[in-house]
Parts: C-alpha cells; structure tokens; sequence
C-alpha cells in the first residue's frame, strides 16, 4: 500500500470515529439527567402555586379482580364490577379561593351504555347525579368539609388544599429516582391552545423495576399519612389504605410522563402503568392523561346549586334490601 493510500486510511478511521463519537455524545452526553430531575421536581412544587384551571382527562382501566382484595363490601363489589374494564372521559374548571369546582364525567363500561355524571363542589358541599338513581333535576348531597385541624391539613376544606396534596405526593414518590431513568425529547412540544411544553418521562423497564417498587414502598407511608390529615382517610381504615397501597407492583413496561411548559408549570402529565396488587400475579393496566389550561385565569362557573336534592341517608334508604317474607 502506499504511502498516500495509508494516509487516506488513517484519514477515514479517525473520521469515522469521530463520527461515531459525535452520534453517541449526542444521544448520551448531551443530557443532563440531574437537571432533569430538578426541573421535574421544580415543576411539581410550582404546581401549589396554580390556583384556578380548565381541566380535561381520561381514564382507562383494565383490572383484575385480585385488585379488589377479599374484603369489599357489597357496595364497593358492585361499583367494581361495573368500572373494572371501564373508560372515564371527564373536563372541568375548578377554583380552589373559594372552593369550587363544576365536572362532567362520562363513564363507558365495556359492553354499555355510555352514562354521563355531572359534579359541583360549592360551599363544602359535593352535587352528582347519577342516571340511574336520581331524576333530571334531582341531585345526590354530600358534606366535603374535612375533619383534620392539624397544621399539616393546610386547611379544613379539602378541595382547598387539593393543589399542595397533589404536589407533595408527586414529590415523596418522585425526589427517590434515579435521574438516569428520566427521558426527554430533543424537540419541545406544543400543546393544543399553543403552549409549548418539555417532555420528562420516568420510565419503569426491566432494569429498574423492582428499584422503583422499593421506592414507591417507602413513600405509601407518606402518602396515607397526608390522605389522612387532609380528611381523605380516616384514622381508623388508614392501615388498610397503607397495606393496599404497598401491595401494589408496577411492572414493567410503564411511564409516567410529564409536559412542563417555560414558566415550569405542569401542564398535562400520563400515566401508562401495568401493575399487580394483593399478591396476585395478575395484571392490571391503567391510562390516566390529564391536562391543564387557563391557569390562574378567573374560571367562568355557571352551575347553580341543585335545588332537588338527596342526602347520604336517602340513598341508603333506596339501596336497602327488602325484608324478608315470612313464609305461612
């Protein structure tokens, strides 16, 4: 070979390794997966400073009955039953001073009829009817105002108190992971209304799925302890709450996914997971997106509290059995 031949060589291996290099710096090196977990955590955190919002989501459930346990009332068997393999479309706009929120939920069991649920919270109050209960006009009450007076509550109405409960969950199960399980995309993406947004997402795989269950085991403590000072659990049924909650396992595969726009706010976020619970190995699978919009905007309520209504106590009365017949 001559001496020109084995320049141009050596000429190409070194461009080729550099090409390489470029290539592998790009997909690795250019991310700085500590600064994605501090924008992720930042994010979550400013979430207590959104205060009104228009909302929208879904929910997609495919469950096995080993999520239910072996304890449920006859109650909590039937609702299960009705939404195990379910689809829950719902939108809304809520104000948390004063507390108020107006939702439409549209539930479709597999193999039914679409029914569609309207909610209001107004005065510590909560409004739903449902179709097959209740009439037209006619809504179910009940009271919302929570029990707990301690500090950590924040406040006695718990829809008050929703923006701060949400991100303080978010940051006990989020502040453990591992920054190296965080993704993004190189290109920003834009919302429906305009809102451009960067995508964070935590992805469970393989390699570090029983490491996120260590650290989703960990936080359940944290999380039934704030379901319980903000009136969402009482004292009594916290321990079942907490063992439910730490039986759970995700597995893998399953994101959870975060849209933050240039401000750091959050304003859609998904969660595609396939878990098992209660020591069972079959699988459940669930789809919640959820996005935000008009934050901090006046929201335009126009829902008036219902004037045909019915109480816990009514719907008891509707739900009780018949006696029994005395035979002759």
């Amino acid at each position: 070979m001559s001496q020109s031949a084995a320049k141009t060589r050596k000429l190409s291996v070194y461009a080729s390794f550099l090409l390489s290099l470029s290539v592998l710096l790009l997909i690795t090196g250019c991310t700085d997966y500590n600064q994605l977990k501090t924008d992720l955590l930042q994010a979550v955190a400013k979430q207590e400073q959104v205060t009104s919002y228009q909302f929208k989501g879904s929910i997609e459930l495919k469950a096995d009955p080993s999520l239910l346990g072996g304890t449920a009332s006859p109650f909590t068997a039937a609702l299960f039953a009705f939404l195990k393999d379910s689809k829950i479309d719902y939108n809304g706009l809520t104000a948390l001073e004063p507390a108020q929120l107006e939702a439409t939920f549209k539930v479709t069991p597999t193999g039914g009829s679409l029914i569609d649920i309207p909610v209001l919270i107004k005065d510590n109050k909560l409004f739903f009817r449902i179709p097959a209960l209740n009439k037209d006009d006619e809504y179910l009450m009940f009271p919302i105002t929570g029990k707990s007076t301690t500090p950590a509550s924040g406040s006695s109405e718990p829809l008050k108190n929703s923006s701060h409960l949400a991100s303080t969950i978010h940051d006990q199960l989020l502040k453990g992971v591992n920054p190296q399980w965080l993704l993004t995309s190189k290109d920003p993406v834009t919302l429906a209304d305009g809102t451009v947004t960067k995508r964070i997402t935590l992805d469970i795989n393989s390699k570090n799925e029983q490491a996120f269950n260590d650290i989703w085991k960990q936080a359940v403590p944290g999380f039934t302890e704030l379901l319980k000072s903000n009136g969402l659990a009482s004292a009594a049924n916290i321990d079942g709450w907490q063992s439910g909650l730490q039986a759970v396992q995700f597995r893998a595969p399953s994101s959870l996914e975060f849209l933050i726009d240039n401000q750091g706010f959050i304003h859609e976020q998904k969660w595609n997971v396939t878990f098992t619970a209660n020591g069972s190995t079959n699988e459940n699978h669930l789809v919640w997106t959820q996005s935000l919009s008009e934050l901090n905007k006046a929201p335009a309520f126009t829902q008036e509290i219902p004037a045909k209504q019915k109480s816990l106590e009514d719907l008891l009365k509707l739900v009780k059995p018949a006696p029994a017949v005395k035979k002759p």
